[in-house]
Formats: structure tokens, C-alpha cells, sequence
């Protein structure tokens, strides 16, 4: 095989492997229902609430809706209000980074962040989602059958207090802590982004509020456990510039080398 033939099939195979990358990348939007629970620093529950609203998650890059706001709901007799919840995929496993800020009463902007374990939401991606696609628990259904047990992991907060029994959500908060990325006192309050990388695992769900009026609290938002993660919608990702001029310099050099063969 001549190096310009060589090289033209090398550049098809990336091209296809590129494109067919990209066509598989999807921008999806959830509706789900779920359970935002807060556990003490001794792991003793604080108290439960049920959740229901809506994300959007992009397969392209592992990134979740940058402004999913939660309905205020009533905690211990006060408005409390979960926003500005961003999801981060962490390389090389099913976890996914969370931060967001509570509203609870008359304190605003605390900052809150905690790892999922997204082994359910993430089997279900790869399987192909659909409109309509229920996930409830570990069940995948599709035209309200069964389509596939896709493996979700149990939320901590069952471990620390079983009598929660929520059963395996497709989002789960786990053990891990984030590191914190503020300064409490300072920068902290307001901040959306306060958790980082570099996990630690104290064994209470949650990662521990850091700012606030109530210092080591932990909070879990639990997301289809127990009810239902339904998908709204799927968008294609647009494909992105590069890889368009990456197709016009290889038609062009196919053009260039069959004229130089004529």
C-alpha cells in the first residue's frame, strides 16, 4: 500500500472514530424525585425531605446543569431551598463532584458539596436514553417495561441510619468529603463552588457544612432513590468546529494526492 493511501485510511479511521464520538454525545434533561436528608456530625438523622425537580447533564464533557434550582420546601418548619447545583465527573470511575448553596430560614448562600455515586445514571447513559425512560431505584424501564437492572449504588445515609430504607438511587451520596476550596469565616458563604477534589471518607453521608450556623451537618440529596429519574428530553451535541476542519484538510489532501497521481 502506497504512504498516501496509508495515510488517507489513517485519517478516515480518525475522522470516524471522532465523529461517531461526537454523535453519540447527547445533552440530556431529567426530571427526578428524590430525598434530601440531613445527618449530625455523630450521624444521627436530623431529618428528611422528599425533592422533585429537574437537570440537565452533558455526556460530551461530564458536566451537569449549572442552575438546577429545587422548589423550597418546609424543614423544621422553615423554607429551605437547594440552587446553583453543578455536576462534575470525576476520570476514570462513576463519581460525580456536586456543590450548590441552601437558603434555610434567614440564612442565605451556605455552602454545600458532596460526591455521588452516579453508577446508575451513568450504566443507564451508556445504554442509550430515550424520552421517556424511567429509571426508578436500579430499574431501567422503557414503554413502562422492563429494559435493564442498571447496577445503582445504595445512598450512605441508608448505611448510617437503615430505618431510611431508600433503596439504591441512580445518583447516591456517598462517605466522601470534599475538600474544602474557601476560606469558612471569609470567602465561604455565597461561594458555589466551595468542594473540591482530594476525597476523604469519614464514614457519615455527606460531605460536612463548613460555613454557617450549623458547622458538620451533613447533607445527602439522594436522587431517584426510591421514586423515579424520568428522561424529558435528549439533544444531540453540535459538532464542533475543529471537527469540520479537520474533514476540510482531509478531503483536501485527498484532493491534493489524487491530482499529483494524474
Amino acid at each position: 500500500m502506497s504512504a498516501i493511501k496509508k495515510a488517507s485510511l489513517f485519517g478516515l479511521c480518525c475522522f470516524l472514530f471522532l465523529f461517531s464520538a461526537v454523535s453519540r454525545a447527547s445533552i440530556i434533561e431529567f426530571h427526578f424525585t428524590g430525598q434530601l436528608t440531613v445527618l449530625g456530625s455523630d450521624a444521627s438523622l436530623v431529618g428528611q425531605n422528599a425533592v422533585d425537580s429537574t437537570f440537565t447533564y452533558d455526556t460530551s464533557i461530564g458536566l451537569g446543569s449549572g442552575n438546577l434550582v429545587i422548589a423550597p420546601t418546609v424543614f423544621y418548619g422553615l423554607p429551605l431551598s437547594l440552587y446553583n447545583i453543578s455536576m462534575q465527573k470525576i476520570d476514570g470511575g462513576n463519581l460525580i463532584l456536586g456543590n450548590m448553596l441552601a437558603d434555610f430560614g434567614v440564612n442565605i448562600g451556605l455552602p454545600v458539596s458532596m460526591v455521588w455515586d452516579a453508577t446508575g445514571l451513568m450504566n443507564a447513559i451508556d445504554l442509550g436514553l430515550q424520552a421517556g425512560d424511567v429509571i426508578s431505584g436500579t430499574t431501567m424501564k422503557r414503554d413502562g417495561l422492563f429494559y435493564a437492572d442498571v447496577g445503582s449504588a445504595i445512598p450512605s445515609s441508608d448505611i448510617n441510619q437503615p430505618i431510611l430504607n431508600q433503596g439504591p438511587a441512580p445518583l447516591a451520596t456517598t462517605m466522601w468529603n470534599t475538600t474544602t476550596l474557601c476560606t469558612p469565616g471569609v470567602d465561604c458563604i455565597g461561594n458555589a463552588l466551595s468542594g473540591g477534589l482530594g476525597f476523604t471518607d469519614d464514614g457519615i453521608a455527606g460531605s460536612p457544612l463548613i460555613d454557617g450556623p450549623f458547622p458538620g451537618m451533613q447533607v445527602s440529596l439522594d436522587i431517584g432513590s426510591g421514586n423515579s429519574l424520568t428522561v424529558v428530553s435528549v439533544s444531540a451535541v453540535p459538532v464542533p468546529a475543529a471537527i469540520w476542519l479537520f474533514v476540510s484538510g482531509f478531503v483536501g489532501l485527498i484532493a491534493v494526492a489524487r491530482r499529483k497521481r494524474i
